[in-house]
């Protein structure tokens, strides 16, 4: 290991000597700390972020926890836009933290960091690490807090970890924060919980400084609605027709294609107020724009509603007393005058 990683936070590592010393020697009263389960960055759940993660004059807007993409449930992390006349923007390390694993799928990297045993960041779309970490790029990923990977590299708060250019497509990349000892809560856990990043997602914007997270809040988009002052969570209502629905009684353990990793079928509100509807893996994600005829806000609606979309053709859901749900989709037409009787899909929570 390179000797000034070791002598630029030596407080750590004696932390953690100290930690091992006590927990193999014990304590007179039995009272041994926790152990660290491998984990070499030290403990800390209430991790504060000073720096920003990137020159917030080059974003145009960002898209927080609870938006919605094709191939998606409930994003688990951020969505962070570049404005069209920035070519591309710097990617900061906002606290001290641990590199623990880079991907490379040929277009972009993934990056993922721990700032403490409990909190792990993560950077999606980094079309340009900087060497050191490029070096270390491989193409598998790793569990965030299953059996603690090792320390690669060490960066401090406000240091320079890459550039980015975003996706193709979007021009956007990822940030999340993924917090181990608070994870979220879904109308139906079972279906969420085997993967690591639905089930610890948490807001990055709200382990900022004050003044940086309103700066982040202000960001919030795509604009003019008002915006809320922090991330949304599982976007599924009790009773109501907004969230997740599956195409499948079983729940599956393990993260199965179609099933936990990718909704068959997603109703959700937007920032802008429109309604997005995605269903399975399809590319499309299919619009009411906000004023509509048949817009109406997904988890106000209890008992059913038609939904006709800008690309053609409707969505008409009805929500049953049993808690499923009955969806006839035309790609064709407008909305009939009452529920079809036959030919629905039936989905569940």
């Amino acid at each position: 290991m390179d000797f000034h990683f070791i002598i630029r936070k030596p407080t750590r590592y004696i932390a953690l000597l100290f930690t091992i010393i006590f927990t193999g020697c014990g304590s007179d009263d039995g009272n041994e700390p926790p152990p660290l389960s491998g984990c070499e960055t030290g403990s800390n759940p209430n991790v504060s972020f000073t720096a920003s993660f990137t020159d917030l004059e080059g974003i145009a807007h960002i898209e927080p926890l609870g938006e919605i993409q094709a191939f998606h449930n409930f994003s688990a992390h951020s969505y962070v836009f570049i404005k069209p006349e920035v070519t591309e923007v710097p990617v900061y390390a906002p606290v001290d933290m641990d590199l623990i694993n880079v991907t490379d799928d040929g277009a972009d990297f993934g990056l993922m960091f721990r700032a403490s045993c409990e909190v792990v960041l993560r950077f999606g779309h980094i079309t340009n690490p900087i060497p050191a970490i490029q070096d270390l790029a491989r193409d598998q990923g790793i569990s965030m807090f299953e059996g603690q990977a090792p320390t690669l590299l060490q960066i401090s708060a406000g240091e320079l970890i890459g550039t980015t250019s975003g996706t193709a497509e979007a021009k956007s990349f990822d940030f999340g924060v993924y917090r181990s000892e608070r994870p979220l809560t879904f109308l139906n856990n079972d279906r969420f919980h085997p993967v690591e990043t639905f089930r610890y997602a948490s807001c990055p914007y709200d382990y900022f400084t004050t003044d940086l997270r309103n700066q982040m809040y202000d960001l919030f988009g795509p604009k003019p609605l008002a915006q809320p002052i922090s991330c949304r969570g599982p976007r599924g209502k009790e009773g109501a027709l907004a969230g997740p629905w599956f195409d499948t009684v079983e729940v599956f353990s393990n993260p199965h294609f179609g099933q936990t990793q990718f909704s068959p079928l997603l109703i959700a509100t937007a920032l802008n107020g429109t309604v997005k509807i995605v269903r399975g893996t399809e590319p499309n994600v299919y619009r009411v724009p906000f004023g509509a005829s048949t817009h109406a806000d997904p988890e106000e609606v209890t008992t059913e509603h038609c939904y006709e979309l800008q690309s053609g053709g409707y969505f008409y859901f009805q929500l049953q007393p049993n808690g499923t749900l009955h969806v006839v989709r035309e790609t064709t037409g407008t909305c009939p005058s009452e529920f079809p009787p036959t030919e629905y899909l039936t989905y569940y929570r």
